[in-house]
């Protein structure tokens, strides 16, 4: 009860005193200070590290209020390049390729220049007829543009379909 009438007393209070408050006249001089800026973050990765993270941050300023963010993104492409140079200094080229032939545009690439990806342990012209007989390239070697690879059986979970593009 006593809250309520401490409440009750200082409303009244302030609207009776509230009366008496009056503005001055003022003017205020903005010359020679910096604008208001929002600076963003920038998240350390550790410096000169090898590493495959992009970091990004970016800031927006307005003449009341700014905001500012950062993050950290993790290259997938930057990965399989370093997968792909660790096999090959290990001697596994043909892991390597298969590894970076999960690029569509690295096994275009590798197709048009007559030196088809690995598949299923093949290499060379009977990775070429592999192709044509899971239908991703024509019989008469040019890409098959409708092949899905989604009508590849998936339920057969073994590593027969390492290799393949993926995107």
């Amino acid at each position: 009860m006593y809250t309520f009438l401490y409440w009750i007393t200082l409303i009244i209070v302030g609207l009776t005193l509230s009366q008496f408050v009056y503005s001055a006249d003022s003017t205020v001089n903005y010359k020679n200070q910096p604008p208001p800026s929002a600076i963003s973050p920038s998240p350390s990765i550790g410096s000169g590290s090898d590493v495959c993270v992009v970091v990004r941050s970016g800031a927006v300023q307005s003449s009341v209020i700014g905001i500012s963010g950062g993050t950290h993104v993790i290259d997938k492409n930057c990965i399989m390049l370093k997968n792909a140079r660790m096999l090959a200094s290990l001697g596994l080229k043909v892991s390597a390729t298969a590894l970076m032939c999960e690029n569509r545009a690295v096994w275009r690439a590798m197709i048009m220049s007559g030196t088809p990806c690995p598949i299923y342990g093949k290499i060379g012209s009977e990775a070429l007829t592999e192709y044509i007989k899971i239908g991703r390239l024509n019989e008469n070697g040019t890409i098959n543009e409708s092949w899905n690879p989604m009508r590849v059986n998936i339920r057969n979970s073994n590593r027969r379909n390492y290799g393949q593009p993926v995107n």
